[in-house]
């Protein structure tokens, strides 16, 4: 997780504070970012998530994402009928 100071400083133990403050709502691994923005005796803060990429699975195998495909793969992917779960 990446920690950013904006418009002032802060100690250790008050970004720990926040950062724990933060970490209770959501879990650690699922913020990239931490914006702690010092605003007087205030503070503002915010968070950027982490984006999960979805992963495809072609003929046995993981992929990847289809945006990163070449144009043959994302034309099979269209291409592609489900089999029908009964």
């Amino acid at each position: 997780m990446q920690i950013v100071v904006l418009n002032g400083r802060l100690s250790e133990a008050e970004e720990d504070a926040y950062i724990r403050q933060v970490t209770r709502k959501i879990p650690m691994s699922a913020i990239d970012k931490l914006i702690l923005d010092v605003q007087g005796d205030h503070v503002n803060v915010r968070y950027v998530l982490h984006q999960f990429r979805e992963v495809r699975k072609m003929g046995g195998y993981c992929i990847g994402a289809p945006e990163d495909w070449n144009y043959a793969k994302q034309a099979e992917l269209r291409d592609t009928v489900p089999n029908p779960v009964n």
